[in-house]
């Protein structure tokens, strides 16, 4: 992370501090919406925790520890990882929750063949949104979990609970874009840089409606009026963000998607009349960069 902050020449320790403030932030955010807020945020760090168990990863620290040395690294980091949630969850005196995801994550520990590409998943899609057939299958198991707390939301009346199952599943899908697909995935395409984005945005928003539809219609068709409109302001704003995320990934294509853009969306989702401006940027930015690779 600090050679990702230094790159995009936005000094370290700013960087860790702005991290740090809106790790505060979205975890006050949470907790003072949600009902079962501790529940859903230890869910969470659990989740991320995983991350540190793939396959490819563990394999590289196996060449590089002894194995006695190897699962003292593996509890290590991931009781480092979890700390800041556990820390969080004790302000908020939810502590039997903070020493469970401690131990959960030591035990999470010794699970480190994290993959899922062994299993050939049916996807909903077509063969041509490359983006939404590897993004659904290494997040498929998370849908039935954001379905499930819409459910819990209707059947409690919570109706943030809800919405918040929604923000996720429209972040999900904005994962989905996080990463440059190789040079000849692009070149592949006889069309100019406006065909190509329009076409990916075409994609993207088709086949996004298709897994928020269910949170969608459980939203609508339990809450007041009033509770649909907002339902639909969240969804035009999550489909801003999703053509906001690919057009900055075509717009530093065939580099990563810089942190301060990736904060850039995140500012956007508190402030979403600043889209109006960042679009357009962002889409000058992403024609002229498509012009070196794509030519019709």
């Amino acid at each position: 992370m600090y050679r990702h902050i230094d790159e995009f020449g936005v000094i370290p320790i700013l960087g860790f501090l702005l991290i740090i403030g809106l790790f505060i932030g979205l975890s006050e955010t949470l907790f003072d919406k949600l009902s079962y807020a501790s529940y859903i945020y230890s869910g969470i760090g659990l989740f991320l925790s995983l991350k540190l168990g793939y396959k490819k990863r563990t394999t590289f620290l196996k060449k590089c520890f002894p194995l006695e040395t190897f699962w003292k690294v593996r509890m290590i980091e991931n009781s480092l990882f979890i700390l800041p949630f556990s820390s969080f969850l004790c302000y908020q005196q939810a502590f039997w929750e903070a020493i469970s995801i401690h131990i959960l994550a030591i035990i999470f520990s010794f699970w480190n063949d994290l993959s899922v590409r062994s299993i050939t998943i049916p996807t909903p899609f077509g063969k041509r949104p490359f983006e939404f057939i590897i993004g659904f299958r290494n997040t498929f198991w998370l849908l039935p979990l954001l379905y499930g707390l819409t459910c819990i939301s209707v059947s409690v009346k919570n109706y943030n609970l809800g919405i918040f199952s929604l923000i996720i599943l429209f972040i999900c899908c904005m994962s989905f874009y996080a990463k440059p697909e190789p040079l000849y995935y692009i070149w592949i395409h006889s069309k100019s840089p406006k065909e190509f984005l329009a076409d990916k945005i075409k994609t993207a928003l088709l086949y996004s409606s298709f897994l928020v539809l269910p949170i969608a219609i459980g939203l609508s068709a339990f809450f007041s009026f009033e509770e649909l409109q907002i339902t639909l302001l969240f969804i035009i704003l999550g489909y801003a963000l999703i053509v906001l995320t690919i057009l900055g990934k075509y717009s530093n294509y065939p580099s990563q998607v810089p942190i301060m853009q990736m904060l850039a969306a995140l500012v956007c989702l508190i402030f979403p009349p600043l889209l109006i401006i960042i679009l357009p940027l962002f889409y000058k930015r992403a024609i002229k960069n498509l012009n070196s690779f794509l030519t019709c």
